[in-house]
């Protein structure tokens, strides 16, 4: 067991790193670890490298010459380079090559692609891809084929992210009810709703059977008009309204009379019948049923995608990424004598940028870590930016929330103007309520602009010229100031 945890919530320029190379310098001053039996894990490889750096520079600080050239035979790696040192160390163990190759991204998307076009899985969706959502882009050239594979791609890397859990048949079934619980209540039946929509959308094409463009003050209103037409002859098409989910949002968003540009007299109480029938969408039972369809149709379609996957890497004798942390985990978990051959060469181990964790990321660390000697994780959960890979900043809370006697949080800013400070504390407040530890700046004033704002308040596709106050010098304010911006 663990002889000592700590657990370190830091703050953006809260002195992370120098807390880690600080106590790792006092442990070996104190011969409680020995440079060349530190265990260091991070994300990136620069980051990597400059912990490694670190360390060493500050070992030399101390004098401590010897000890700081014995940090290169330390293992200080991202995640993925551990992973493949246990594999690579431990391969007849798991029944693999101790050299395996790593496959490179292009060929891991050709395989991916090969076993995705015999998922028999995805053929429900496959054949009728608008009707879940996908569309084809013009801002970035993408078919409906494109958004769909790019769909299956994050769902097989987010199962992948549950290490074996994710080929767990049963993950359907709770992941649907999820969804139901979720989206609330809905009408048992869904074709009186239809009814009263194509009843009200009849009412107005008998008063008014041609758009109004006619009326229309302006473009924009002439545009409006005539899509809303189409949409409503399109709404009166055999089983449209019970399979284009999104005619009904759009039918609920009928254009009326607006100051200066008015619509013929009885049209916005008509209209106001389609709009009222329009919005039951949001009981109607057809949308979450298809949802239910469609993620059933994505779990199933990712799993057996993977176990075709799997076989292909396997007849090919390779791994991709995600292997190197999955195997991995499965290996210590299944081999404590792996798990303890490990550990008889660590003396402690440092973990940073632990909210970055996808679960099997944090199995695989947590394993080591809580048998290890010493163990230092830093980490900030409001810094996680890797939640499109599965990460969840949830795991590093709950494990600070079992272990409170172990947190030791960074409170001070050592890197920004304490009038920036001022602001990204009242901001923060407003985003995190009392679970916010305010940080206190340890800088003086620079007495320079800290920070300046850019206002494009029509989006940034916008081609109207822009206001001459775009940009706006930040002067110092208090936190009430804030909530005028």
């Amino acid at each position: 067991m663990t002889e000592m945890l700590t657990i370190v919530p830091a703050g953006a320029g809260s002195g992370k790193t120098f807390r880690i190379k600080s106590d790792l310098t006092a442990w070996v001053k104190e011969n409680l670890v020995a440079p060349d039996r530190i265990l260091a894990v991070t994300f990136t490889e620069a980051a990597a490298a400059e912990l490694r750096g670190r360390i060493r520079a500050s070992l030399l600080a101390e004098g401590l010459v010897e000890a700081a050239l014995a940090v290169e035979q330390a293992y200080v790696s991202t995640i993925h380079g551990l992973g493949l040192r246990i594999l690579s160390e431990h391969a007849f163990a798991a029944g693999a090559s101790p050299q395996p190759r790593a496959l490179a991204e292009a060929e891991r998307d050709l395989l991916i692609r090969q076993a995705m076009a015999h998922a028999e899985s995805l053929d429900a969706v496959k054949a009728d891809l608008p009707r879940f959502g996908y569309r084809s882009s013009f801002f970035s050239n993408a078919s409906q084929e494109d958004s769909f594979r790019g769909r299956i791609l994050t769902t097989i890397d987010l199962l992948r992210g549950l290490g074996d859990n994710g080929d767990d048949p049963q993950l359907t079934d709770a992941a649907v009810a999820r969804l139901r619980d979720l989206y609330g209540r809905v009408e048992p039946d869904g074709a009186p709703l239809e009814a009263r929509l194509l009843a009200a959308i009849d009412a107005l094409l008998t008063a008014f059977p041609n758009d109004l463009t006619a009326h229309a003050t302006s473009a924009a209103a002439r545009t409006a008009f005539g899509k809303d037409f189409r949409n409503m002859k399109r709404a009166q098409r055999p089983g449209e309204l019970r399979r284009d989910w999104g005619l009904w949002k759009s039918l609920s968003e009928l254009r009326q009379s607006k100051r200066g540009a008015p619509t013929p007299d009885g049209y916005d109480a008509l209209s106001d019948e389609v709009i009222a029938a329009a919005a039951e969408i949001a009981v109607h039972p057809g949308p979450l049923e298809d949802a239910c369809a469609h993620l059933t149709a994505l779990i199933h379609g990712a799993q057996e995608v993977m176990s075709k996957y799997a076989d292909m890497k396997r007849e090919a004798g390779v791994i991709d990424y995600a292997d190197m942390i999955c195997d991995a985990e499965r290996l210590l978990r299944t081999r404590p004598e792996i798990l303890e051959a490990l550990l008889s060469e660590v003396d402690c181990v440092i973990i940073d940028e632990f909210q970055d964790t996808n679960p099997v990321q944090f199995a695989l660390l947590w394993r080591i870590a809580q048998s290890a000697k010493r163990v230092l994780i830093v980490g900030d959960t409001k810094q996680s930016i890797m939640g499109f890979q599965g990460a969840d900043p949830r795991l590093s809370e709950a494990l600070e929330r079992q272990n409170p006697d172990a947190a030791s949080p960074l409170t001070g800013n050592w890197r920004s103007d304490p009038r920036l400070m001022q602001m990204v504390n009242a901001i923060s407040k407003g985003l995190f309520g009392e679970a916010y530890v305010p940080l206190v700046p340890q800088r003086p004033e620079t007495g320079q602009t800290f920070a300046e704002i850019l206002r494009i308040p029509e989006g940034r596709r916008s081609k109207k010229s822009r206001p001459r106050n775009m940009w706006r010098r930040v002067l110092p304010i208090s936190s009430q100031r804030l909530g005028q911006w």
